[in-house]
């Protein structure tokens, strides 16, 4: 298959079309400049001090979750994406915790993708209305608005936008440094467009090496981004394969292909030390249904978005035979019988990759669909959804273009009736990502519509029962934190924050138990034995607090705040020779802690030793 005709260098009026389409990005988006932090912002972002402290090269030594404020559960997420980080560290700079900067460079960012995605759409296909279409779809798809809306989902634009400067660079290096009876024209083509092909400004090779540059280097940005651009790899060596008489120096192409790959693993595992975590390999394995369920329902909501949520949650229609398996099954197994029936087609006797070359470009949009979503179909469940259909578009279009190619009709009247219900499909996709926009507009909303769509969700619950009680609407948070447990009792959060809400009420009684759940879910927690501890000495029960504390400390013996906890309980029982010696402990761990000196100043007032009371109050 021939790439279109095309100048090395772009004319300007298809670069207009496409700067309108992102345009139309831009401004659909403009809105969510007035949207808060939401969801994983607080910790990626709005409470995470190592921004302030940190330097852009330390960076690239931490996971993507790295915040020592944070809770060790979500530290030990197996996420390295430093680029993304320091997006965050050079926005933080600037804005500070205010999120309209944040909010206006994921919009333009998702601007810049459109016009990308029009470039390389025109590029292969090399019809600007198709093009433009094409971007106008990724940019404004209501199920993938969470790329754009949500902060923390920055790390899906840029891989994106790296991805694809990536892969046009690729395409824009067969054309300016390919072999030479690949890269003439015929005469008929060249005849038409001398006129308006402007000069190639500098010599083949020379410009063959600039975008190979480009090539690797994009594609290396993009694996510092997000995990998924690992894939990318396997695409474009495969590319290069089956275009490999189109390429000058293909050794040299092939190299930056694995190059970036290898340099990953290196700062990923070398230097930073971030192991891979699960993958969807380990169930796909022995559930393969949930699998394919999980692939239809994702291309279902590409083509019909109208009924998306924000979270989904596993349930029979994921598990078991559903109408989703038969989407996963169609949109799997259709497009791989068209392609396997054209390669088996009688005539010329041609290699593997020869095949897939006179194929076109069905089997490079099937295997990108499939390669940016089926090894990570489990992160669906971990919401937000839509996340992985921002990578699979590009595919999906490459594919669908790539079809409608082939089967040329000769009825004008078709052809006017596929335009008019494409554009009114994008004016529909639009009208609905702008009502579903507002979803992000603070934690409360988001919150609140998780509940609406998901209500067998317990993580749905548990978070609007927090939005809840930060509005000072505690009884409707109990009620929340009362429904996460129902639907799942081994859920730590819930019981968490259903006692501390109880204990605000001063319901010591139901508090307690909460607290001992949590205890048996995290036996190892020395934070939830501290928080049982302080919520029996509240209740007067000392004996039980103190071996609570002693719990704690066996678990963290250096703990300034539970040492101090635990002084506060001998003190509060009489025991003050135990009580000084406790706080003296959590001095020496923290000499600048001002409550264990106040209980300790205390303890030695109540010792009847106000001397060396005194010097503690100083």
């Amino acid at each position: 298959m021939q790439l279109p005709p095309r100048s090395l260098t772009p004319s300007p009026r298809p670069l207009l079309f496409f700067a309108g389409a992102a345009l139309v990005a831009l401004l659909l988006y403009l809105p969510t400049l007035q949207y808060d932090f939401v969801w994983d912002d607080g910790l990626l972002i709005q409470k995470n001090s190592f921004l302030d402290q940190t330097n852009p090269l330390e960076l690239f030594t931490k996971g993507f979750w790295y915040n020592p404020e944070m809770n060790s559960d979500q530290g030990e997420m197996a996420y390295y994406r430093p680029l993304t980080n320091l997006s965050f560290y050079l926005e933080r700079k600037e804005w500070g915790v205010r999120p309209m900067g944040y909010h206006l460079t994921s919009v333009v960012i998702n601007a810049a993708v459109v016009f990308l995605v029009c470039l390389v759409l025109w590029e292969l296909f090399g019809s600007v209305w198709l093009a433009a279409l094409g971007g106008l779809v990724v940019g404004i798809h209501p199920a993938m608005n969470c790329i754009v809306t949500f902060i923390s989902n920055r790390t899906y634009l840029l891989a994106m936008f790296f991805l694809l400067l990536s892969f046009y660079s690729l395409l824009r290096g067969e054309r300016a440094g390919g072999n030479p009876k690949f890269q003439t024209l015929n005469s008929k083509s060249q005849t038409l467009n001398r006129k308006s092909q402007p000069r190639n400004p500098g010599p083949p090779e020379s410009s063959s090496r600039l975008w190979r540059t480009l090539f690797g280097l994009s594609f290396l940005l993009s694996l510092l981004a997000l995990e998924s651009a690992l894939v990318f790899a396997v695409l474009a060596a495969g590319w290069l394969l089956v275009r490999r008489a189109r390429y000058r120096n293909l050794r040299v192409w092939l190299v930056l292909a694995a190059l970036p790959v290898v340099i990953y693993f290196l700062l990923r595992l070398g230097i930073a030390h971030v192991a891979f975590g699960s993958s969807v390999v380990r169930w796909a394995v022995g559930d393969p249904l949930r699998v394919i369920n999980t692939f239809g329902q994702q291309m279902q909501l590409l083509l019909y978005p109208f009924n998306h949520r924000v979270i989904y949650v596993v349930t029979d229609i994921f598990t078991g035979f559903s109408i989703y398996t038969v989407l996963g099954i169609v949109f799997l197994a259709l497009p791989l019988y068209a392609i396997i029936r054209q390669m088996s087609r009688p005539g010329p006797r041609l290699g593997f990759w020869a095949r897939l070359d006179a194929l076109g470009l069905s089997w490079f949009g099937y295997a990108w669909i499939v390669l940016f979503l089926l090894p990570f179909a489990h992160l669906l469940f971990l919401g937000p959804a839509g996340r992985m259909l921002y990578l699979t578009a590009p595919g999906l279009l490459i594919l669908l273009y790539a079809f409608v190619r082939q089967v040329r009709s000769a009825s004008r009247t078709l052809r006017t009736a596929a335009w008019v219900l494409a554009s009114l499909s994008v004016a529909a996709f639009a009208v609905q990502t702008l009502r579903r926009n507002p979803i992000w507009r603070n934690e409360f909303e988001l919150y609140q519509a998780m509940v609406q769509e998901a209500p067998e969700s317990a993580g749905a619950h548990l978070n609007f029962g927090t939005a809840l009680a930060g509005a000072g609407r505690k009884d409707e948070a109990i009620a929340h934190y009362r429904a996460a447990i129902e639907l799942n009792p081994d859920y730590v959060g819930p019981h968490d924050q259903l006692a501390f809400a109880l204990l605000d009420q001063g319901d010591m009684a139901g508090a307690i138990p909460e607290l001992r759940e949590v205890i048996r879910l995290q036996p190892e927690s020395p934070d939830a034995r501290n928080n049982l501890a302080l919520a029996l000495k509240r209740s007067g029960q000392l004996d039980s607090a103190i071996v609570e504390y002693h719990s704690a400390i066996r678990l963290d013996p250096n703990s300034p705040l539970t040492l101090n906890n635990l002084g506060s309980a001998y003190l509060a029982r009489g025991d003050f020779r135990q009580a000084i010696a406790t706080l003296h402990a959590a001095l020496r761990l923290q000499p600048g802690f001002t409550a264990a000196r106040s209980n300790l100043a205390e303890a030695f007032r109540a010792a009847g030793m106000p001397d060396s009371a005194a010097v503690f109050e100083k």
